[in-house]
């Protein structure tokens, strides 16, 4: 913790951001204190003692509500993952439906290919 005398009218600091006198010493954190200086917001004090500045995070002070049964949203779940399930079966036999097709396809795209190949051969 270092001390230091706040030179600026517009500093603020804290979880509310309380604004800071001119002239007045604070106690603030290292990491604070050199970012104030630097930017000659603050100078450092040789002051014995300065207000104490604390940062906090404001938390929620009531936790959220758990649901007391949740069997009813384990319901829920098992019956999602079972549509997911049908739903990804599905799209495996469509897939392989595509693939049967365009194989068949390929295979007649080469026959003709070939038929066209043999075709012209018997023209020269």
């Amino acid at each position: 913790m270092a001390l230091v005398k706040v030179l600026v009218k517009n500093l603020f600091a804290g979880a509310n951001f309380q604004k800071l006198e001119v002239g007045v010493v604070y106690e603030v954190d290292d990491a604070i204190a050199e970012k104030w200086i630097a930017s000659n917001k603050a100078e450092k004090s040789a002051e014995k003692k300065g207000e104490k500045l604390t940062f906090e995070v404001a938390t929620p002070s009531v936790p959220a509500p758990v649901p007391a049964d949740t069997s009813a949203l384990q319901s829920q779940l098992a019956e999602a993952l079972a549509q997911v399930q049908t739903l990804t079966d599905a799209a495996a036999a469509t897939e392989a439906q595509h693939a049967e097709a365009l194989a068949v396809e390929k295979k007649r795209a080469d026959d003709a290919e070939a038929a066209l190949v043999a075709a012209n051969k018997k023209d020269k």
